[in-house]
């Protein structure tokens, strides 16, 4: 894809893998693209790549699968992909055959990419720990950059390609075209970074924007006019919290996991009822909260930008919304490892929480 511009978010601008193995060790089951089949059986078959032996097979058929795949990767009884090597954390196939060689799966995580007619907008799952890490860096960091050089434009890109699709919607049956959306965007990862206000007002006052915006006509003018105007023109109030509607909203969402991954999102608490949950997030989450803001608000930009609810839902308000749902299940995910064993938040169970987020959000959870 050279010649195309690619888009990051400034504190993921630098990520290289750290080879934790947690995409390699967490069942997933990874289809393999024939030609990728092929050319993993032949380095096999040269000696070119060679895998311990764990008396499991290297690849086991599976029906419907994406990209005309036959096969996927084999599991080990611990949930490892059989050409993972648990002593040196690394990929069989990478290390000994090369990059070119892995399922388009791996070879993108955590990379979750959309591809526009305006360049390819880059974003990472923290469900990787190495992600993860990266928000919690204290120094700033830029909002969006250009041709970073973790994010090649060389590289092969595959994510939601909206290439040949229509613009994104401004609301149902109203386009907002390609320059509002980079607009749209702009301003909001940048509202979302700022440091005066708290998390919980930049949600509030993005999905206030995306409501006035939703409402415009021709009649208004230029649209990126009143995009632009929008930005200095509503108040940023912090609204009252309430955990209630966040435990709904992370309810709503467990409840879209499919029923084969749903042992991947245990319940709440181990005999918790939601009225306790709700007292820990208070006793717990709430009074250290503030001392990690600049992490949630990387963290929350990051599921703005880059969204696939942008091209997927019916408009500015559902793209808005699914930063302030980020943020509710970001809120839940603390209660539910400060409760688990009665400690405070910290720079420990937040990252572990945005790690379950970040599972569930982008992994496990089906589009609403």
């Amino acid at each position: 894809m050279s010649g195309v511009k690619v888009f990051c978010l400034g504190v993921h601008s630098d990520y290289r893998c750290a080879h934790s193995g947690v995409c390699c060790s967490s069942r997933w089951e990874i289809p393999v693209p024939p030609a990728v089949e092929t050319a993993i059986r032949s380095a096999l078959a040269s000696g070119r790549l060679q895998v311990e032996a764990r008396g499991v097979p290297l690849f086991r058929s599976r029906r419907e699968l994406p990209g005309g795949a036959r096969v996927v990767l084999g599991l080990d009884a611990g949930g490892r992909c059989v050409f993972f090597e648990p002593g040196s954390r690394l990929c069989a196939v990478h290390g000994q055959a090369g990059a070119s060689v892995l399922p388009p799966s791996c070879r993108q995580f955590p990379r979750v990419a959309l591809l526009t007619p305006v360049g390819v907008f880059v974003t990472l799952s923290h469900y990787c720990p190495t992600a993860a890490a990266m928000l919690f860096r204290g120094e700033s960091s830029p909002g969006i950059v250009a041709d970073p050089p973790a994010f090649p434009a060389a590289e092969p890109w595959e994510g939601l390609d909206a290439r040949g699709a229509w613009p994104p919607l401004l609301r149902p049956g109203v386009l907002l075209g390609w320059d509002g959306f980079l607009r749209f965007q702009e301003d909001g990862v940048a509202l979302l970074l700022r440091e005066d206000l708290s998390a919980e007002a930049a949600c509030a006052l993005l999905s206030r924007r995306a409501e006035q915006a939703a409402s415009w006509t021709a009649r208004d003018g230029s649209l990126l006019d009143r995009l632009a105007a929008l930005v200095g023109e509503l108040d940023a109030d912090a609204p009252e919290f309430r955990f209630e509607r966040a435990l709904a909203t992370w309810s709503t969402i467990v409840a879209r996991v499919p029923a084969s991954l749903g042992g991947a999102t245990p319940a709440l608490a181990a005999g918790a009822e939601p009225a306790g949950v709700a007292a820990t997030h208070a006793r717990l989450v709430l009074p250290a909260w503030p001392a990690w803001a600049g992490a949630v608000r990387r963290y929350l930009a990051a599921r703005f930008f880059a969204s696939w609810t942008a091209l997927q839902g019916d408009g500015l308000l559902a793209w808005a919304r699914a930063a302030g749902e980020a943020l509710e299940v970001l809120h839940v995910e603390a209660a539910r490892g400060c409760g688990a064993g009665g400690v405070p938040l910290d720079a420990a169970l937040l990252r572990e929480a945005v790690r379950r987020s970040d599972l569930l959000l982008v992994h496990l959870a089906r589009p609403a």
